[in-house]
């Protein structure tokens, strides 16, 4: 199901110590530009291809060396070399959204992330059209349901070991011994977005990736089937909210597929770069905004108008979508809704659905494609024989902190960083935990350090100076007051930079207590000070403020904590604006490497798939 315009990203699935590599690339189909997101595999005598993982379809393709059409002809050679392949005698044809590829059906070797299948049907295409291929894209890995699988109607599976049409995913569970084969029977995505770090682009094979610490809090549902069974990674779609201004605007929901009264079904696609929907759910998102279609049918929002979204699928909670993922810019005051209305697809018998969820809906989640359904817990048990499909969701967006991000980008026209995009706490549910630290909490957490340094070092001083005076007591006084050795005061052997209080005893008389502590003392020898001299004792009951235990200077000593100092340090947060315009990633014009979404600037990364 997916089209021709299509987003490459890229991805390393790792078993042990081999790893295969998924990367992203820019699409381009008239003036829609996207990414896909590819995975590498080797095919047939040692060939490294890259494949778009594409959960709206179920069978593998790869352009071949005997395509001619102008679409192979952009993969700058990489094209599969079917001579080593045994025939099926088979004819393998699908259509997309757009675009079709056809070819003959071959046996071969398939490896990927460290599984080898020594005999995977698949179509070496001879015919590819409206796809964009280039030399990091030269066909496709289904990921649907194997049901839907075309060379599987074809080539009907069978249960010994000789070669079938079994789709990829089957081959894979299939595997023997057991021991050789996933742990568990599903696959994972987490797509990350361009420009940003804090959430990897991972396919998980039979595990869970380290980003998700709590797998439990996957919530899981019934696929909903169609007449022939069940086909996609097909929901119930309960409600659309646009939130505006704090308040819950509902839309009201309809579906063309289902008949009056029912939901909406969606099918969730990692092929399309866009949110596909009818014209009645796009116009009531869009109108909660304010905004209306133009003539052409297309949504345009201004650039600094969040659309601010949730969807709720099946009974699960609601799903916030990031803003930046739903608006493109294509101008400097317009942007491009990713919602966009298809009456004609959703018409045809083909798409049994009323929305497919794409590329900017999978950012916001974490997809478990289960063949086997998870115990209450989350945990997947022993793997059976059957197939009982169940599809597991997880929301990663949280909602304050995308809505800052939205407001960095298109409201202050400022990069959204990689520390800051990292730094920022994920929803509780998602056990993620951050990657770094914001640069402006950096700076600040060394400025507190510099001035605990500096004060620790004054401390010190402090004490060492006090204990100096204290082996010199006539230093600190005329001669006729009265100084430790010549009796009625005595020093007490703490000096104020120990918490414990300490009494002061009489060094002509050990027996007499003089002082209850050294404040005390310190208070009488000012009092005495200040009578001898004449002095009007302007000092009384003043607080002394100096870092260390409280101290007095006159009056008597007051509870701990009194006077304790209290220091707030304001420290801006640093912002880097780099010159040209500055896309809603944070990557500047001239840093562009591909396109994601409508016309949106993508930064190139690389996706790791997890074994």
């Amino acid at each position: 199901m997916s089209t021709s315009v299509a987003r490459n990203m890229s991805v390393s699935l790792q078993r042990g110590r081999q790893e295969s590599m998924l990367e992203a690339h820019a699409g381009d189909h008239g003036s829609l530009k996207g990414t896909s997101y590819t995975i590498e595999a080797v095919v047939g005598a040692g060939q490294k291809l890259s494949l778009q993982v594409d959960t709206g379809s179920s069978d593998l393709w790869i352009a071949s060396k005997s395509c001619s059409s102008s679409s192979c002809g952009q993969t700058d050679g990489h094209l599969y070399d079917a001579s080593s392949s045994t025939s099926t005698g088979k004819t393998f044809s699908i259509t997309y959204l757009k675009g079709m590829v056809s070819g003959p059906i071959v046996w071969d070797k398939f490896s990927m992330g460290g599984y080898s299948l020594d005999s995977q049907a698949l179509a070496a295409a001879t015919v590819v059209t409206s796809e964009p291929l280039s030399a990091a894209f030269s066909g496709i890995l289904g990921l649907a349901l194997p049901l839907n699988s075309i060379i599987a109607e074809l080539i009907p599976p069978v249960t010994s070991n000789s070669p079938d049409g079994a789709a990829w995913a089957s081959n894979l569970f299939s595997i023997t011994p057991t021991s050789a084969a996933p742990a568990h029977r599903f696959l994972s995505l987490l797509l990350s977005r361009p420009g940003s770090d804090a959430v990897p682009a991972q396919l998980g094979i039979g595990r869970h990736p380290e980003f998700i610490t709590q797998p439990s809090a996957v919530q899981y549902a019934v696929l909903e089937s169609d007449i022939r069974g069940t086909l996609f990674w097909k929901v119930d779609v309960r409600a659309i909210t646009v939130w505006v201004d704090g308040q819950e605007r509902p839309v009201q929901l309809s579906s063309v597929v289902n008949g009056p009264g029912a939901l909406p079904s969606a099918v969730l696609d990692s092929g399309v770069p866009l949110i596909l929907t009818t014209s009645a759910i796009a116009n009531g998102i869009y109108g909660a905004i304010g905004v209306a279609p133009d003539n052409k049918g297309q949504y345009y929002v201004p650039c600094t108008t969040p659309l601010n979204l949730t969807i709720t699928l099946d009974d699960r909670p609601p799903i916030p979508l990031h803003p930046l993922d739903l608006t493109s810019e294509s101008g400097s005051t317009f942007c491009t809704g990713v919602i966009q209305a298809a009456d004609s697809v959703f018409t045809a018998p083909t798409v049994p659905a009323d929305i497919i969820l794409g590329v900017p809906f999978l950012r916001n989640t974490y997809t478990v494609m289960a063949y086997e359904p998870p115990d209450d817990a989350g945990t997947f048990g022993a793997s059976g024989d059957s197939i009982k499909p169940r599809l597991g969701l997880l929301g990663i967006t949280d909602p304050a902190r995308a809505m800052d991000e939205f407001h960095t980008v298109r409201v202050l026209r400022q990069p959204v960083s990689t520390f800051n995009s990292s730094s920022l706490p994920l929803p509780s549910n998602t056990g993620a935990t951050p990657q770094h630290l914001s640069i402006g909490l950096i700076v600040l957490i060394s400025l507190l350090g510099f001035f605990a340094l500096c004060l620790g070092l004054f401390a010190v001083r402090w004490c060492v100076t006090r204990r100096r005076f204290q082996r010199r007591p006539e230093a600190m006084f005329p001669p006729d007051i009265p100084t430790e050795t010549e009796g009625g005061y005595a020093y007490a052997r703490a000096s104020s930079c120990d918490s414990t209080k300490r009494r002061s005893r009489n060094t002509i008389d050990p027996g007499k207590e003089l002082y209850d502590d050294e404040e005390t003392m310190r208070s009488g020898r000012w009092e005495a000070y200040m009578q001898d001299y004449g002095v009007v004792d302007l000092g009384l009951g003043r607080q002394d403020e100096v870092w260390g235990d409280d101290t007095l200077v006159g009056g008597a000593a007051p509870a701990r904590g009194a006077h304790e100092r209290r220091m707030s340090v304001g420290v801006p947060l640093l912002s880097q604006e780099p010159p040209g315009r500055v896309d809603e990633f944070g990557a500047r014009a001239g840093d562009r490497t591909s396109m994601a979404g409508v016309g949106t600037l993508a930064g190139g990364g690389k996706v790791e798939a997890v074994v």
